[in-house]
């Protein structure tokens, strides 16, 4: 149930002109150049273990990932890999789209091959956690929405319990309820003993579900190790291209709300870089009593001189909001503006949440409020406790009793 990568290369010869790759064959010179995609990978994912990819797009990480699961094969090296693996690649890989989500599902059965009552109860664990309806399920796949995709695609991988799980930033697709369904059954696998090699541009993700990482940059392995160094490693990398980015800019960024020109509008100007929260109990704690005062703290790191609104709510985790604002609501109006870090406090004076299971989405918009420059959704997980009164629900009402005897 562990994954070893020795040595893997993975190259690809790029062509000028498509007829460049006949001439070629027929000559015997080369006329070709080489893509390098990955050089010196040698690292091991242990029986058990999730292991984090991340690094910026076009590093070299899906291809990683395609040579773990078997589907690509490196250039040189080898990739030994032990137990049953399942694979979430690219949406719709492996599936056939003239065929109905049914039939997929039973295709799927037969590569793991299961048949009779195996691929019975394979079919039916797949089309529940799915959730999509009969008839969705009876239509061609080509005629499914990326989310549904992710949603038919995940629940045919975990449909067996597989001894590795390969995660290529599928869950950024589909809505938040089985984004967090989906990060459950992860939880459930590894807490099975499932090995996962998980890939996403959530960082907050990254830092919940994997002990390790690796950090991917130009095709090789920038930083290994623990995961809050590797991340805390790529998030100061990120923060200095940002900052070359904006000088480079020179004027193209000055202006309020202005952004980058085409060469840098990937670059997010204005992102979240840290959420704390704080009551007399200590620094970000999982266990807050109703009543209890709570700081919120927002920490937002910008690269340019655009106005920008902050913005948080408080979730149950089945993501039905108990209360949300934002800066943007103010009277009067106060939009943060201008490079460097801001920080941004919100008191709850006698926090009035009754018992249960909270988190917090966080959000930086434009000065509309209407574009989300950045989010951190569905993290750090809290637990209220209501040790005085008896009253149920989510929140404390003030209220009163009147007779009107």
């Amino acid at each position: 149930m562990s994954i070893h990568f020795e040595g893997v290369e993975k190259t690809y010869p790029v062509y000028a002109k498509p007829q460049d790759r006949l001439l070629e064959w027929l000559t015997g010179r080369q006329r070709h150049r080489v893509h390098i995609a990955l050089a010196g990978i040698d690292f091991s994912v242990q029986a058990g273990e999730t292991f984090g990819l991340i690094g910026e797009n076009g590093a070299g990480k899906s291809t990683l990932l395609k040579i773990a699961a078997g589907t690509i094969r490196p250039t040189r090296g080898r990739v030994s890999r032990e137990g049953r693996v399942a694979a979430l690649l690219e949406l719709g890989a492996g599936f056939h789209p003239e065929e109905s989500g049914y039939d997929n599902i039973r295709f799927m059965a037969a590569l793991h091959g299961l048949e009779g009552a195996e691929m019975d109860a394979f079919h039916q664990r797949a089309t529940i956690f799915s959730e999509l309806t009969v008839e969705t399920l009876e239509r061609p796949v080509k005629t499914y929405s990326s989310g549904m995709f992710m949603r038919l695609a995940f629940a045919a991988a975990t449909a067996i319990d597989p001894d590795v799980l390969i995660v290529d930033e599928a869950l950024s697709v589909g809505d938040l309820h089985f984004q967090k369904k989906s990060l459950n059954r992860i939880l459930a696998l590894r807490e099975q003993g499932a090995t996962v090699l998980f890939c996403s541009h959530n960082l907050y993700q990254v830092r919940s579900l994997c002990q390790r990482a690796a950090w991917i940059h130009g095709g090789r392995i920038e930083a290994i190790g623990t995961t809050e160094d590797v991340v805390t490693a790529y998030e100061a990398h990120e923060r200095r291209r940002y900052a070359h980015l904006r000088s480079d800019a020179g004027s193209e960024v000055v202006s309020e709300g202005e952004m980058l020109s085409s060469t840098t509008t990937l670059a997010p100007l204005v992102k979240i870089a840290q959420l704390i929260t704080e009551t007399s109990d200590g620094i970000n704690p999982t266990q807050i009593d109703s009543f209890q005062d709570l700081i919120l703290e927002i920490q937002v790191e910008s690269y340019c001189d655009a106005r920008f609104h902050v913005g948080f709510s408080i979730v149950r985790p089945d993501k039905d909001n108990v209360f949300g604002t934002s800066t943007q609501f103010q009277t009067p109006q106060k939009p943060f503006s201008g490079a460097g870090t801001h920080r941004l406090r919100v008191r709850f004076p006698r926090l009035p949440l009754l018992s249960g299971e909270y988190l917090w989405n966080v959000y930086v918009l434009d000065d509309s409020g209407l574009q989300v420059l950045d989010m951190a959704e569905l993290v750090q997980p809290f637990t209220v406790l209501n040790q005085t009164h008896r009253e149920v629900g989510l929140v404390w009402l003030d209220h009163e009793w009147m007779s009107t005897e």
